[in-house]
């Protein structure tokens, strides 16, 4: 059983709008203010952009993002900074945002999906999560409808004699020898804050999860948050998190 380094929590809308915010107001103030001609406020302006985009790239975290307590990280690596993807973050961004004076960007952090990691389109092309600030993970506990309880507070594999991830450490959980409808190695689930993201392995008969619209099956491959309280079905494996 390996272990693994606490699971990111996605950021929530308005976190990433305060950062952003301020990150902007930043930049803006500089370019305003500094006592030169409107070429040199300009340059002025350019440069703590640029100053901003290497700091997210070198520690994952600008100005603005300290103080809404969030990060960006490499989707690939949700435990590391960002390095170059940040600077094609920040290019999308500005193409995003100079033709629609920035309404645009905002427009997507809005109506970004909420399953999952909360990706908007410039993070989906950037290779990007944001995430809350790394913290313990959080106890989840997911029963069976037999009774049985297991704990997750760390990325756990589940199925009837579950495989490890390549290139990722997870723990094992052999849980459901005895029901035919699991797949072998089934589902990957990740302790986040209010519940556990899910992410179906292709298991053979699915993985079913219920939100406040009813139950329904998961995308192999795609993660989606689950809520305390939800009911979860792994094949026929009834399971309840909480």
């Amino acid at each position: 059983m390996a272990d693994s380094a606490p699971s990111p929590i996605p950021a929530s809308r308005r976190r990433r709008v305060a950062s952003g915010i301020v990150d902007i107001a930043i930049i803006t103030a500089v370019g305003i203010l500094t006592p030169l001609p409107p070429a040199g406020r300009l340059a002025a302006g350019l440069l703590t952009a640029a100053l901003i985009t290497l700091a997210q790239a070198l520690t994952g975290a600008s100005p603005g993002q300290l103080l809404a307590s969030i990060r960006l990280r490499r989707a690939i690596c949700p435990t590391d900074p960002p390095g170059g993807a940040a600077a094609e973050r920040a290019w999308l961004f500005t193409l995003a945002a100079l033709p629609t004076f920035g309404v645009l960007p905002l427009a997507m952090v809005v109506s970004m999906d909420t399953g999952g990691w909360h990706r908007t389109w410039y993070d989906r092309m950037a290779g990007t999560i944001v995430v809350d600030k790394e913290r313990s993970p959080e106890l989840v506990r997911v029963v069976t409808a037999n009774g049985r309880l297991f704990t997750v507070t760390q990325p756990t594999v589940v199925g009837r004699a579950p495989d490890p991830l390549p290139g990722r450490a997870s723990r094992l959980l052999v849980d459901f020898q005895d029901d035919p409808s699991v797949s072998k190695t089934h589902a990957l689930l990740e302790p986040v804050r209010g519940g556990v993201l899910i992410t179906d392995l292709y298991s053979t008969n699915g993985t079913h999860a219920e939100d406040a619209h009813g139950v329904h099956r998961l995308s192999p491959g795609r993660a989606q948050t689950v809520e305390r309280g939800r009911r979860v079905y792994f094949g026929d494996a009834e399971c309840t998190i909480q």
